[in-house]
């Protein structure tokens, strides 16, 4: 298994998003899958290492990213989080929200290029069917990642390596309301923003909130009256530059853009990369805290009404794991794979 230090060596002197750990291509084959993970808010790619070993079985070549800020991968610098500070605690106008707009496309082309710089080193195979090609998965606020990248691939120049030639799968893994701009529901609760509680409180309560295991009822017929906020299952028991990051999405709509233009894909410039026909999946975890099925139902409504209004809609594979949690990759890891690769819709 390769470590960060070997990943970093082998990128590009330009790449400022890096591999954290690389399970290695499946020994003797040569038409195994790439699966490239990109971690959420606070935990980075060691999160997913439980599922490293079990790559080579299924045929794939697993690869854990970092962001910036992240270790293995570039920080941010002076002025670039200057930019965000003063976004993020700045008023929305048409200039600073085009200047968000701005920033959050330039995290995203960090993130092509580097796919870009990996499948030229790696030589990793063409898609053919359902082997081969690339599987890129962002778990929790990395999907905010990936409808960005989704929303501006179409203005990426194609140069040596067309990355679209090797894209098979886009999954927007446990996603929140939040990473879509949704409003969340009545009555809902979320210990970060419970302000009767310190800040160490706040964080405590986070780790205890996002690790459970809860029950909902059917979210879709009974709406948020079906969702339990704070009480997870006894049984399984839970187990910086971020939040400035978060705030300025929402603060200047970058959040609301990047799913608006994934989901309601143009036409992408002269010579730039199209995505349009990749497959795009959203994978729930049926016991993830309430934010995850509340981001689901949302956004299959609103794919659902775009259609029946004759809107020019992306189509999006709603999967389903079974039993998962919000860390699914950590206590089911072989089901996670398995979901990642599969084209079930169900997982059990």
């Amino acid at each position: 298994m390769a470590s960060s230090t070997s990943q970093t060596a082998k990128a590009a002197s330009n790449i400022v998003v890096r591999a954290f750990l690389d399970s290695g291509a499946p020994e003797g084959s040569t038409d195994y899958t790439t699966v490239v993970v990109l971690h959420g808010w606070g935990w980075h790619g060691g999160v997913f290492r439980k599922m490293l070993p079990l790559a080579a079985q299924s045929n794939a070549r697993l690869v854990l990213v970092n962001r910036r800020d992240y270790p293995g991968s570039e920080p941010y610098t002076p002025e670039e989080r200057a930019t965000l500070i003063r976004l993020a605690t700045g008023a929305p106008s048409p200039e600073s929200d085009a200047e968000a707009q701005a920033f959050m496309r330039d995290r995203v082309k960090e993130f092509y290029d580097y796919l870009v710089d990996f499948v030229r080193r790696e030589n990793i195979p063409r898609p053919q069917g359902n082997t081969g090609g690339l599987i890129i998965a962002g778990w929790s606020l990395a999907s905010a990642w990936l409808t960005a990248l989704l929303a501006h691939v179409r203005s990426f120049k194609e140069e040596d390596v067309k990355l679209s030639e090797y894209v098979r799968r886009v999954i927007l893994y446990d996603s929140s309301h939040f990473c879509y701009g949704y409003t969340p529901p009545p009555n809902s609760y979320q210990p970060l923003l419970d302000t009767s509680l310190s800040e160490k409180e706040r964080v405590e309560k986070f780790g205890i909130y996002i690790t459970g295991y809860y029950v909902h009822g059917d979210v879709w017929k009974d709406g948020p009256s079906a969702l339990e906020f704070r009480t997870p299952l006894a049984e399984p028991a839970p187990g910086g530059s971020e939040g400035l990051l978060a705030q300025m999405m929402v603060v200047h709509g970058v959040i609301v853009a990047a799913r608006q233009g994934a989901f309601y894909p143009k036409q992408p410039e002269e010579g730039a990369s199209n995505w349009e026909n990749v497959e795009v999946r959203h994978l729930w975890c049926d016991r993830s805290v309430w934010e995850m099925p509340w981001g689901t139902k949302m956004l299959k409504e609103e794919i659902d009404e775009a259609k029946k209004a004759g809107k020019h809609v992306r189509d999006v594979v709603f999967a389903r794991l079974v039993g998962g949690n919000h860390f699914a990759h950590w206590d089911m890891p072989d089901k996670t794979l398995k979901a990642f690769l599969t084209d079930d819709t169900v997982v059990e």
